[in-house]
């Protein structure tokens, strides 16, 4: 009987060890869940800041602009400071696990030392994150522009730190006149902008910050840019080309596509060894070149220049370009579904079925590496049948495609793929056509 009563109560205490813990790992599964809503912070930028300057923070499912609760809280001391984004980007394809950027102003009345910085959103609370407060007032600092040369009425684009909304800045043209415009707002904390007068002077200018939040007029280092009312250079962003093979082809990314509007043409020059091979540049609104079939896989530099009434301007200052071995894939970034309210990105958190119907419109959005819509083929296939079709053309990243007719009921996947080097990608959803 003893053994019997034993035994028993062995079974009740782990039946009872077994249900906490199952309680424990769905309690542990919810924490998880939970910090995968939650705001994630990075970093802020700078890591000191006064009050009344902007900073940028850095991070994960911030909430702005979508969240309705969302608010930033500096605490320190146990006080806590509130205040609300200003400005923003964030990854539309994936809003859960892109990286978002936010503007905020630092507010008045925090005092000097360490405070934390939370984000909340969505009914969840990031976890805190450092930020040194100076109530020493001190000018912005400039790291680069966003163009070299520059034509008056242009937008100039200034990145840096220790920007207020007071700011105003100072030029010194060619001739040694001063001008004074006020700081524009940008959506980045890390970011102002402001128009180049009509009026200003041809040559090099001096630009610089002055703030005003100290009553000293404190200027922030000088930066130099080159006034042109001729043709200039059209400046790349060296970070958003994506590599590609020789024979595709390109298309450019650029801070400021006022130099194609103005120009007559323009030209790219591919620098590689002793061989310098010059490309003109096709299209201005959505500009793309061809990539020579004579480079070679590796590294390679290119440079930029704009004709205007039998005028060329400079070349512009060289960047480096990597050339790869093998052609890259056709790449579908979002798919719209004429008639839908919103555009589907092709992220981790897409739903992997999608149900249409036969002879519904799909507009691809992405990157194609090839000389127009009719090097590109979808192809639609079932467990026992397949359909190619030749998409349209809507602009360099974008093509619109009508399903058959006649497409059976089921599931369908898709792949993308280029006629003139027959790399392909499989898209990572399938259609169920009713």
């Amino acid at each position: 009987m003893l053994l019997k009563s034993l035994s028993k109560r062995w079974i009740t205490i782990s039946f009872l060890v077994f249900l906490a813990g199952l309680y424990v790992t769905g309690k542990a599964q919810e924490m998880v869940a939970e910090r995968k809503k939650a705001p994630e912070l990075i970093r802020v930028i700078p890591e000191q800041a006064t009050p009344g300057t902007e900073i940028e923070i850095e991070g994960y499912r911030l909430g702005w602009p979508q969240s309705k609760d969302m608010q930033v809280v500096f605490w320190q001391n146990a006080i806590p400071y509130t205040t609300y984004a200003t400005g923003g980007g964030w990854q539309a394809k994936d809003l859960d696990n892109g990286l978002q950027q936010m503007k905020v102003v630092v507010p008045q009345g925090i005092n000097s030392g360490y405070c934390s910085l939370v984000v909340e959103a969505n009914g969840f609370s990031s976890t805190p994150i450092p930020l040194e407060i100076n109530l020493s007032i001190s000018p912005p600092t400039i790291t680069e522009t966003s163009s070299r040369w520059v034509a008056p009425g242009e937008v100039v684009w200034i990145t840096g730190t220790g920007f207020g909304i007071s700011d105003e800045i100072e030029l010194i043209d060619s001739n040694g006149q001063f001008h004074y415009i006020n700081a524009g707002s940008t959506s980045s904390g890390i970011k102002t902008a402001f128009p180049l007068p009509m009026e200003i002077s041809e040559g090099e200018a001096l630009v610089r910050i002055i703030e005003h939040r100290s009553g000293n007029n404190q200027p922030s280092n000088p930066i130099t840019i080159t006034v042109s009312r001729g043709p200039v250079p059209l400046e790349l962003l060296a970070n958003w080309l994506p590599s590609l093979a020789p024979g595709q082809w390109l298309d450019l990314v650029t801070a400021n596509f006022k130099p194609l509007e103005k120009a007559d043409k323009a030209e790219i020059l591919f620098n590689q060894g002793s061989q310098p091979f010059v490309v003109e540049i096709q299209g201005n609104t959505y500009p793309r070149i061809y990539i020579p079939n004579q480079l070679l896989p590796g590294n390679v530099k290119i440079s930029t220049r704009t004709w205007l009434k039998n005028k060329v301007s400079v070349w512009s200052d060289p960047i480096d370009y990597t050339l790869l071995a093998e052609p890259v894939a056709p790449n579908v970034i979002s798919m719209e579904i004429v008639g839908w309210d919103e555009p589907i990105y092709l992220g981790p958190n897409t739903p992997k079925t999608f149900n249409l119907h036969s002879g519904d419109t799909l507009v691809l959005r992405g990157n194609f590496p090839v000389a127009n819509t009719n090097r590109l083929r979808l192809i639609l296939k079932s467990d026992n049948r397949s359909f190619t079709l030749i998409p349209t053309f809507l602009d360099p990243g974008s093509i619109k495609v009508k399903l058959p007719a006649n497409l059976p009921t089921g599931n369908w996947a898709l792949t993308i793929k280029s006629t003139e080097n027959k790399a392909f990608s499989k898209l990572p959803i399938q259609l169920y056509i009713n």
